[in-house]
C-alpha cells in the first residue's frame, strides 16, 4: 500500500498518513519520497511481494505507484518526481517543470475532461472506477508526462494559467499576505473585484494554493476575499512531515460558536475538524456575515492565542495505526 492505510494482509506500507506502520528509517515529507528511500533500502520492500495498490487518486499517490511500478522511472527521474509530488501534496513550487507535471496528473482526477484532453475514448472513463482509470492514465503517460510536461499541455494549461495569474496578483500587490508568526498564520486578502481575479480562481479559492502556499512557511492560511473570511489548515499539519515539526492543530470549533454568537444576522460558523485533512473554519452555507472581515480575523487570533497554550486536537506524531 502506497499513500494510504493498510487493509488486511497488507505486507508493506509506504506512507506519510500519520499512525501508518511505515519503518522511521523510510519516513519523507511525500510517499513518492518514502517510495525512494524503500526502492534504494533493499530489505524495504518484503520478498514475494508483487502488487502494489493505492486506494484514492492524488498526485503523491500515483507518482509514488509509479516509481514502485514502471520500468527504470525512479532510476531516471525519481528525485524530479518527489518534487512533483510536493507540488501536488502541499502546492509548494520549486520547479516550475515540477508543478506542470504535478497538474498534468492531477487533472487526470476529472476522467471525462482528462480524456478529451487526452484524445482518448471516454468511454473507458465512465464505465471503470474513477480511481482505476485515473491511475490506469497516469501510469501510461508519467514518463512522457515529466521527460517533457509540454507533450501534455491540454492536461495542465488551466491550471498553470491560474497559478501565473495568482503569482502575479501577489507581486502586483492586489492581493497581499500578511503573516503572523505569533499564530502560524498566513492572512491572506484579495481584491475580487480587480480586472484579473477571475483568472486568479481556482477550486472555489480567491487564488491558486500554490501561488500562496509557495510564498508563506505558514500552515494556517487565512483569507479574505469577496467579503467573506476562511481559516483553512494546509496539508503538511495533517500527515507525519519530516523537514520540520509543524505547530499542532487545535479545535476552533469553540472559535467558531464565538462568531456565530457575534453574527446578528443569523448566519451560522462552522469548523471541519481537526482531523479533516485540510479542515477550515468557514461560514455555513447559504449564511452571509454581518461582521466586518478584520474583526473575525482579530477573534480567531485570541483564540488560536488562547488553544495554543493548550493540548493539540490533531497530533499525526502520536496516533496510532488508521483503519483502512
Amino acid at each position: 500500500m502506497v499513500d494510504g492505510a493498510p487493509r488486511p494482509g497488507t505486507v508493506c506500507t509506504l506512507s506519510h498518513w500519520p499512525g501508518t506502520p511505515t519503518p522511521e528509517e523510510l519516513w519523507h515529507d511525500v510517499s513518492a519520497g518514502i517510495v525512494l528511500r524503500a526502492l534504494q533500502s533493499p530489505d524495504a520492500i518484503a520478498d514475494g511481494v508483487d502488487i502494489a495498490t493505492i486506494d484514492h487518486y492524488d498526485t503523491d499517490g500515483v507518482i509514488a505507484l509509479a516509481l514502485l511500478c514502471v520500468e527504470g522511472l525512479a532510476a531516471e527521474l525519481g528525485d524530479f518526481l518527489v518534487e512533483a509530488a510536493r507540488v501536488g501534496d502541499f502546492d509548494v513550487v520549486r520547479d516550475r517543470r515540477a508543478a506542470l507535471v504535478a497538474f498534468g496528473l492531477g487533472a487526470l482526477a476529472d476522467t471525462e475532461r482528462a480524456a478529451a484532453a487526452l484524445g482518448v475514448a471516454g468511454d473507458g472513463a465512465h464505465d471503470t472506477d474513477p480511481v482505476a482509470w485515473a491511475a490506469t492514465e497516469a501510469l501510461r503517460i508519467v514518463p512522457a508526462l515529466a521527460a517533457d510536461p509540454d507533450s501534455h499541455r491540454a492536461l495542465w494549461r488551466d491550471e498553470a494559467e491560474a497559478f501565473d495569474a495568482s503569482s502575479r496578483a501577489v507581486a502586483e500587490g492586489w492581493a497581499s499576505i500578511e503573516e503572523r508568526l505569533q499564530h502560524d498564520v498566513a492572512i491572506v486578502r484579495v481584491d475580487g473585484a480587480h480586472p484579473d481575479a477571475s483568472g486568479a480562481r481556482w477550486e472555489g479559492m480567491a487564488l491558486h494554493r500554490a501561488a500562496v502556499h509557495s510564498a508563506t512557511d505558514r500552515l494556517r492560511v487565512l483569507t479574505i476575499a469577496d467579503g467573506r473570511v476562511e481559516l483553512r489548515y494546509r496539508y503538511e499539519s495533517w500527515v507525519r512531515l519530516v523537514s520540520r515539526r509543524p505547530r499542532l492543530r487545535v479545535d476552533l470549533s469553540g472559535v467558531a460558536t464565538d462568531l456565530t454568537r457575534a453574527e446578528t444576522g443569523g448566519a451560522r460558523w462552522t469548523f471541519d475538524g481537526a482531523g479533516a485533512i485540510t479542515g477550515a473554519l468557514h461560514l455555513a452555507p447559504g449564511g452571509v456575515s454581518t461582521l466586518d472581515p478584520e474583526d473575525v480575523v482579530e477573534m480567531v487570533c485570541r483564540g488560536l492565542d488562547r488553544l495554543d497554550a493548550g493540548p493539540p486536537a490533531w497530533d499525526p506524531y502520536a496516533m496510532g495505526p488508521p483503519r483502512g
